[in-house]
């Protein structure tokens, strides 16, 4: 009887047991799979570290070898451009008011005062373009010789053909488009340009010889040639190529009365616009003032008496 009464008691025992094991059992698979889980994590956030750095490094790669690349083909652009491309010293036409919107930005009283003479051109003396002239110290030469070839205007009645094959074939020329042409070609050749600036101060030097042989044998000369020979640094042909002339080019361009001698030399009348000048009375000038023959016209336009460019009407 006891013994069966112990049955129970020793059942009772055991269950505790079991459900205990059973605990320890489910605590050891959670251990585990939170283990797996935890070391599964680790791998993968390590590869996907890898894979952002790995990502990272290869984006910046090409990043550094997209900049290079477009470094060296911008510099081979530039270069065949400049190889192969004119370098013209007197450019296409532009739009008038958007060189000089372009130019003169800003509220400055010069930049104001620049926008209003613009527009004077444009709107009441009818100067619709400009064409930019290279900036050196033979851009008023070059401004004047380039219209009188492009306009194929004759060449001065004192010289001789045979003295100026150049200037023939341009103004032999009817075909505007083929004088636009020749112009192209010889605005772009530096050697063959500085050669015929060097004639132009050549041609002004033999004018004012001649003028100074005829002040010394008492004929009427242009007063504008006595106020030349009236300064000490010009007081004849010989101080004036060597104290003016000689230095136009290298490192000066031409002075107001270096513009009169041109316009006499070659027979043409300069009309320059004055930009700076603008509600002045010097705001437009000719250079000589009264041709002594009807002789064609020129035109430039100025910002400070020291570069020139070429209005287009």
């Amino acid at each position: 009887m006891a013994a069966r009464r112990s049955a129970p008691h020793e059942r009772d025992r055991e269950r505790p047991r079991a459900a205990a094991t059973g605990n320890d059992q489910v605590h050891s698979w959670t251990l585990v799979t939170s283990q797996a889980l935890d070391t599964a994590w680790r791998v993968a956030k390590g590869s996907v570290t890898l894979a952002v750095s790995l990502l990272v490094a290869t984006l910046y790669y090409f990043r550094r070898l997209h900049l290079y690349l477009g470094h060296r083909l911008k510099w081979w652009i530039g270069y065949l451009q400049r190889k192969f491309k004119r370098n013209l010293s007197v450019e296409a036409e532009v739009d008038l008011l958007s060189y000089c919107a372009r130019e003169w930005k800003g509220e400055t009283p010069r930049a104001k005062l620049m926008r209003k003479a613009y527009e004077e051109l444009f709107w009441r003396r009818h100067i619709k373009c400009v064409r930019q002239v290279r900036r050196d110290n033979y851009d008023a030469l070059r401004s004047v010789l380039f219209q009188i070839f492009s306009q194929g205007l004759s060449f001065p009645s004192w010289m001789k053909e045979k003295d100026i094959v150049k200037w023939t074939e341009f103004s032999g020329m009817k075909d505007y488009h083929k004088r636009g042409s020749m112009c192209n070609i010889l605005f772009s050749d530096a050697i063959l340009e500085y050669k015929l600036y060097e004639a132009l101060k050549f041609i002004m030097l033999y004018q004012v010889t001649e003028v100074y042989e005829q002040m010394k044998t008492k004929k009427v000369i242009p007063s504008l040639f006595r106020l030349l020979f009236t300064r000490e640094s010009s007081s004849d042909p010989l101080s004036f190529m060597m104290n003016h002339l000689n230095s136009v080019g290298d490192t000066c361009g031409l002075e107001q009365i270096d513009m009169f001698i041109l316009g006499y030399s070659l027979e043409v009348k300069i009309k320059v616009f004055r930009l700076f000048k603008f509600n002045s009375r010097d705001f437009e000038v000719c250079y000589p003032e009264e041709s002594l023959r009807e002789w064609p016209e020129i035109s430039l336009l100025t910002e400070n008496d020291r570069h020139y460019h070429i209005p287009v009407f």
